[in-house]
C-alpha cells in the first residue's frame, strides 16, 4: 500500500488472534494518547466476548449453557442477529450454527431451520442442544467496522485506514489532495509480488484463503485466494469466506445472485484469475490485474465472457 508517511501516524494493537494496525493523521499528541487508549480497550472488550481461546468469554459460556437460556450483551445480540441475516443473503451457506458430534468431537453446520432463540425482553438466548455458534470471523470484522464508524462519528477523525490480517476498511482521502486509497493484493505465489491493487476512496476489503483455515483446508475448493471490495466490511469478509470455501463455481454463482454492491477477484489453485464486478471498474479502480476470466455485474459484455448466473 502506498501513502505519504509523514503525514499518517500508525497505531498497533495486539489481540490472541490477530495483529492491527490503524492509520491515522497526525494530531496532538493528547489525541494520540487518546487513540491508543481507545484501541487497547475497544479491542480488549471484543476479544473478552468473542474469543474461543479465553475460557470465560461471552461466546464459550453461551456455547457451554446450549439448551439453557443465557443472558448477553447488546454487542453478542447484534452480532448474532447480523449472522442470522447473512445466513438467510447467503441461502444458508453461511453456518454459524453447529452440531458438536460426541463420538468424534468434530462439528458439522446445522440445517438452515434450526437456529437459536433470542428473548428481547431479558437479552437472553438459548441455542439448541449439543450445539455451538462459530461466527466464522463475523465478529472480527464487525469490531472493526464498529470502531471505524466511533472514529468518523464520534471523534469527527475525517480519514484513516485500519486493518487486520485480510480485512481492511478504510474512509476519507489517503492526502490532502483527495487522492484514493492504493491497497495491493498479495499474489500467493509469489511473496514479493502482487496480482495488482484497488484504489479505493472509502470502503471495505477482505481477502481469503481456504488453504489458511483448518475448517476450509479439505473442503475441495478449487480456489487458492480471493477478494472482495465493497462498501460494508462485515460483507466483504463474509463473501470472501464463501467465495473460497464453496469453490469457484457454486462460490461465483450465488454471489452474483446475493451480494449487494460487491466486486471480487478469485485466483484458483490453477492459476487462473477471474473478476467479477462492473467492466469500468478495471482499469479504473482495479488496477494492473492480469484477468483470465470475466464476469460482468452491470451487463455489459464481450465475447468470450464467463457466466456463472
Amino acid at each position: 500500500m502506498t501513502m505519504t508517511t509523514n503525514t499518517f501516524l500508525p497505531f498497533h494493537f495486539q489481540t490472541l488472534d490477530s495483529a492491527i494496525e490503524l492509520l491515522l493523521p497526525l494530531g496532538e499528541q493528547r489525541q494520540q494518547l487518546r487513540i491508543h487508549e481507545i484501541g487497547n480497550e475497544w479491542f480488549g472488550r471484543e476479544e473478552k466476548r468473542f474469543s474461543h481461546s479465553l475460557p470465560d468469554s461471552e461466546i464459550n459460556l453461551l456455547n457451554t449453557l446450549a439448551g439453557e437460556s443465557c443472558l448477553v450483551s447488546n454487542a453478542m445480540l447484534e452480532v448474532l442477529f447480523l449472522a442470522e441475516m447473512y445466513q438467510a443473503i447467503t441461502d444458508g451457506k453461511y453456518t454459524p450454527l453447529l452440531y458438536k458430534e460426541k463420538t468424534t468431537l468434530t462439528h458439522i453446520p446445522a440445517p438452515a431451520t434450526q437456529g437459536w432463540k433470542v428473548n428481547p425482553t431479558t437479552k437472553s438466548v438459548t441455542l439448541p442442544e449439543h450445539t455451538c455458534i462459530h461466527l466464522q470471523g463475523l465478529d472480527k470484522s464487525w469490531s472493526l467496522k464498529r470502531l471505524t464508524d466511533y472514529l468518523k462519528k464520534t471523534l469527527s477523525i475525517s480519514r484513516g485506514r485500519l486493518l487486520s490480517q485480510g480485512d481492511v476498511t478504510i474512509w476519507g482521502p489517503s492526502s490532502s489532495e483527495q487522492e484514493p486509497w492504493m491497497i495491493g493484493i498479495q499474489n500467493p505465489w509469489h511473496e514479493n509480488t502482487k496480482l495488482g491493487a484497488i484504489a479505493m476512496p472509502e470502503g471495505a476489503l477482505s481477502t481469503y484463503s481456504p488453504l489458511e483455515d483448518r475448517r476450509d483446508a479439505d473442503s475441495g475448493s478449487d480456489v487458492l485466494q480471493c477478494t472482495v471490495a465493497g462498501r460494508d466490511l462485515v460483507a466483504c469478509h463474509v463473501w470472501a469466506r464463501l467465495l473460497g470455501s464453496l469453490g469457484l463455481e457454486a462460490g461465483l454463482s450465488l454471489f452474483a445472485k446475493r451480494s449487494d454492491a460487491c466486486e471480487a477477484i478469485v485466483l484458483t489453485k490453477h492459476d487462473e484469475l477471474h473478476y467479477y464486478g462492473r467492466e469500468t471498474s478495471l482499469g479504473h479502480r482495479w488496477l494492473d490485474l492480469q484477468v483470465d476470466h470475466y464476469h460482468f455485474s452491470d451487463g455489459h459484455g464481450k465475447q468470450g465472457v464467463d457466466s456463472f448466473t
